[in-house]
């Protein structure tokens, strides 16, 4: 490629990438010792909390535990033990080990730390996998798109165990490209514990079994099958996530209900589901107008011998999952992280596709011209979407929570009525209950000991009438349910509903 002749020259190239790496951990440490009570602070609660409690209770990472009794599965009893098994933690355990060698920073900033040193590592795992099937400067733009897209930078620094998966994920697919060129058993062996972990951190990871097995065939066809390793690989590859699986179904009041997330409302193949999951996420969030665009060219740019069908049938894949978990992608954008990898490589190709044109010299200026002002609206109206995703969505729950924090007792049991959401609960660094409503004199008699409400509504100004409220301003009260005029059975019968 003569527009950019020193693209390919390794000492360059690694030069180029220890800077994306750095500049990639650079940025994303933006807010970065903000309150979790940001975009998707629920779930970042959850998370931090089991690293947390590991710190406060001990390290028990096969009974990993957040903070609410209440269950995650509202069909099931309430769950005494807190537990929390949702994936396998090792995002946690590994937060939890740099708190208490390390120290220095708080929990909360070690849980990004973690984030951002993986996805920061993704973008460098993305170049190494990428020329193994495409010339060095896709791989590279590739690295650069990953590591500056905005949705990924914000996502990049979020406490959720997802960047992390994208990164095994990203980092299985390169270990069984090596084991297929160089066939050795070793390789077979770090393939298979990278794609153990990414499926033990999400399980829809077993997707990646598509694409995984078209790269194993591709390579040996029906010899695979008298291959020791093969089996080696699969077994290292699928039997940690069914044992960790057999585990957590001993405790089904521990895990997230998740019916509701394949097609709740029929929603699969609505006009609703393609106007979400396209327009909304890969047109304006994710790819923001200018990489979708580029998106397409790479797909129609077609594929190299050295590509075959991989990129397509990862693509299709992350498809498949959509389209399986149809509603969770509708309703969780955060879902959507697995698409950007390969995502980017198509947009990479793409913008390859543009700027290696053989035309004459002022076309080719045109064309260059194009690709960048597509990669710019790329990161500036990307920018614009993500943007507010930093910001506190409710900055009373947070000085709720340290009023709390401050002034009750550290063993208190309370409820923190906020639609569920156990972003208000963490802030309080308590244990107890979401749900409040008429709710409230069950977790009273199952030893709660305070009401802290941000929402002063009917159900507050009740018990504020009848119980000893310990502090109150216009963003929130904190009320001592246990010394109450005996209204608990009074309030169950006439506000059951709220």
């Amino acid at each position: 490629m003569k527009v950019i002749p020193y693209l390919n020259k390794p000492f360059v190239i690694y030069i180029a990438l220890l800077l994306i790496f750095i500049s990639s951990f650079a940025v994303r440490l933006y807010h970065f010792n903000g309150p979790i009570a940001d975009w998707m602070s629920w779930r970042q609660a959850d998370t931090a909390a089991v690293t947390r409690n590991f710190v406060k209770e001990g390290f028990t990472p096969m009974y990993p535990k957040f903070d609410a009794f209440n269950s995650l599965n509202p069909k099931l009893l309430p769950d005494p033990h807190r537990y929390f098994f949702a994936e396998f933690p090792l995002y946690n355990i590994l937060s939890y080990e740099g708190f208490t060698h390390f120290g220095h920073f708080t929990i909360e900033e070690w849980g990004r730390l973690v984030t951002i040193f993986f996805a920061s590592l993704t973008a460098v795992a993305l170049y190494f996998l990428v020329i193994q099937y495409s010339p060095r400067r896709v791989g590279l733009f590739a690295a650069f798109i990953y590591a500056f897209l905005p949705y990924n930078i914000y996502y990049g620094r979020a406490i959720l165990p997802d960047p992390m998966y994208v990164f095994f994920s990203v980092l299985a697919f390169f270990l069984v490209t090596l084991w297929t060129r160089y066939d050795k058993v070793w390789l077979a062996i770090l393939a298979g514990i990278g794609l153990a972990l990414a499926i033990l951190l999400k399980p829809y990871a077993l997707v990646l079994l598509v694409p995984v097995t078209y790269l194993i065939f591709w390579k040996w066809k029906k010899k695979i099958f008298s291959k020791p390793e093969f089996y080696l690989f699969a077994i290292l590859s699928l039997v940690p996530y069914l044992l960790w699986k057999t585990h957590i179904d001993q405790h089904p009041e521990g895990q997230f209900a998740t019916a509701w997330l394949y097609n709740e409302g029929h929603i699969r193949f609505t006009g609703a589901y393609f106007r979400w999951l396209i327009y909304d996420r890969m047109n304006r969030l994710i790819f923001a107008t200018g990489g979708f665009v580029l998106f397409w060219i790479g797909i129609i740019g077609g594929s190299t011998k050295r590509e075959g069908l991989f990129y397509y049938l990862w693509l299709l894949a992350i498809f498949g999952f959509f389209v399986v978990i149809a509603k969770g992608n509708v309703t969780h954008d955060y879902y959507q992280m697995p698409l950007v990898p390969i995502g980017v490589i198509f947009i990479a190709k793409g913008l390859d596709y543009i700027i290696s044109q053989n035309t004459h010299f002022y076309q080719r200026v045109i064309n260059i011209l194009v690709a960048v002002s597509l990669v710019m609206m790329m990161f500036a109206f990307g920018w614009f979407e993500v943007r507010d995703y930093f910001n506190i969505n409710n900055p009373a729950i947070v000085e709720a929570g340290q009023t709390a924090d401050r002034i009750l007792p550290k063993n208190a049991i309370v409820i923190t009525p906020y639609q569920n959401d156990s972003s208000f609960l963490y802030q309080t660094n308590r244990y107890g209950y979401t749900v409040g409503g008429g709710k409230i004199p069950w977790w009273v008699k199952q030893g709660a000991q305070y009401l802290i409400s941000v929402n002063l509504d009917t159900a507050s100004h009740y018990w504020m009438a009848h119980c000893k409220v310990v502090t109150k301003n216009p963003q929130f009260v904190i009320i001592n349910v246990t010394q109450c005029q005996g209204i608990v059975e009074a309030y169950a019968a006439t506000l059951s509903g709220i």
